[in-house]
């Protein structure tokens, strides 16, 4: 099947709507092709007892993007949310006193910086003047191999995103009462998603159509978003193909969810603050929902209830949970569709 190549990067805006520089869109893209790459080999199951540990060599414009990027894609099954262990630690080298500062601004890290510190985040980031090779196992970033990378490649294959997987992605929404009607429980039981399996490989014979649809993107940022969501969330399922089974999809839904968080902070939004909590635990039904809603679709300071921990998702939003494992089932399909 022939690949469906579109630049869905410069639809993303500011929160004040004002577009970002081409140049720092322009690096979006060169991260992206570079550490997919350097990230092939990178495969950690879900008993593993290792985790990556990635050195970005300098705070050049592009290898911030290349700290976005890792941050965007380097999530694995075997992080413990409980005790903190095997979270993926990117360094970044930097003798910019106001490095954190810079991390900050919506091109880079946005939100995700004040979220460190919390155990569902399964990424750590350190900043430190100098670095010696210490680690021996560490993969390492330098903008020379950047470049390097770079030069070996057409502008179609850097500037130019295959978005049939994140299209398929997107379908199993479309799924609607065949998930939302599963009881809230048993959730990584696959053998309760096999009627769903069934009407979603009947999705996947439909022709496959833009990602972007540009009357929509144009005024739109929640969709923009949505859609880079499945870009970024299909970017991986190469990877996971190689070590998911029934046996592990909650190992990988964990992930998949740890993942959302890290996109989501980048991406701009923040959790519920006390009393957004507090006024969302006294709503019931559709006015919670409609609450909810409008927190998440405003523009200026976009707010999510799921960007919590694992175990409070359980209880917050569990419909939610539902599609985690039911994508974590559909990515084998997914990627025999593609090939």
């Amino acid at each position: 099947m022939r690949q469906q190549l579109e630049q869905p990067f410069e639809y993303l805006k500011r929160k004040d709507g004002s577009a970002f520089a081409p140049e720092t869109v322009k690096h979006w893209y060169e991260a992206r092709a570079y550490v997919l790459d350097r990230l092939k080999g990178v495969v950690i199951g879900p008993s593993s007892k290792k985790h990556l540990h990635a050195v970005v060599m300098s705070d050049s414009p592009l290898m911030l993007s290349v700290v976005r990027q890792l941050a965007l894609s380097a999530h694995y099954p075997n992080y413990d949310e409980t005790t903190g262990q095997n979270r993926t630690v990117i360094t970044l080298v930097s003798h910019n006193k106001d490095i954190s500062d810079e991390l900050r601004k919506e091109e880079h890290l946005c939100n995700l910086p004040d979220y460190g510190q919390n155990l569902f985040i399964d990424l750590m980031l350190e900043i430190v003047e100098e670095w010696h090779h210490e680690d021996q196992e560490a993969l390492v970033f330098s903008e020379e191999d950047a470049m390097a990378f770079l030069r070996t490649k057409s502008e179609k294959d850097l500037y130019w995103i295959d978005t049939r997987k994140a299209v398929l992605a997107d379908r199993i929404y479309d799924l609607g009462a065949v998930i939302d009607n599963l009881p809230d429980e048993d959730f990584h039981c696959t053998g309760r998603y096999i009627l769903a399996l069934d009407v979603f490989r009947g999705l996947l014979r439909k022709k496959i159509t833009p990602l972007i649809n540009k009357d929509r993107w144009a005024n739109n940022q929640i969709q923009v978003k949505n859609g880079l969501s499945n870009i970024f969330s299909s970017d991986c399922y190469e990877l996971i193909a190689e070590t998911i089974d029934e046996d592990n999809n909650e190992a990988y839904s964990k992930r998949e969810h740890f993942r959302w968080v890290v996109e989501k902070l980048i991406m701009g939004f923040r959790s519920l603050n006390k009393e957004e909590r507090i006024r969302d635990e006294r709503l019931f039904d559709d006015a919670k929902k409609q609450y909810r809603t409008r927190l998440k679709k405003d523009p200026s300071d976009p707010v999510h209830i799921d960007i919590c921990s694992y175990a409070e998702l359980r209880r917050i939003d569990p419909e939610s949970l539902k599609y985690d494992s039911f994508l974590m089932l559909a990515i084998k399909d997914i990627l025999k569709k593609v090939r």
